[in-house]
C-alpha cells in the first residue's frame, strides 16, 4: 500500500530541511503533489523513493 508523506516528512525522508525539500520539488522531475485537503498536500512514498533512486546515479 502507499504511503502519502507530508512534505515535513518528505524532507526528512530526503534528508533536508523543509526550505530546501521545497526548492527541490521546483524541479520538473519530481513526484506531482497529490491534494488532500483545501490547504494539504502529500507525496507518494513510493513515488519519492523511485525518484530519489535515480537520483543516485
Amino acid at each position: 500500500m502507499d504511503r502519502i508523506l507530508r512534505p515535513a516528512e518528505a524532507a526528512h525522508v530526503l534528508g533536508v530541511s523543509r526550505t530546501t525539500f521545497w526548492r527541490i520539488a521546483k524541479a520538473a522531475d519530481f513526484p506531482k503533489k497529490i491534494y488532500i485537503g483545501a490547504r494539504a498536500v502529500g507525496l507518494s512514498r513510493d513515488d519519492l523513493l523511485a525518484w530519489m533512486e535515480t537520483r543516485k546515479r
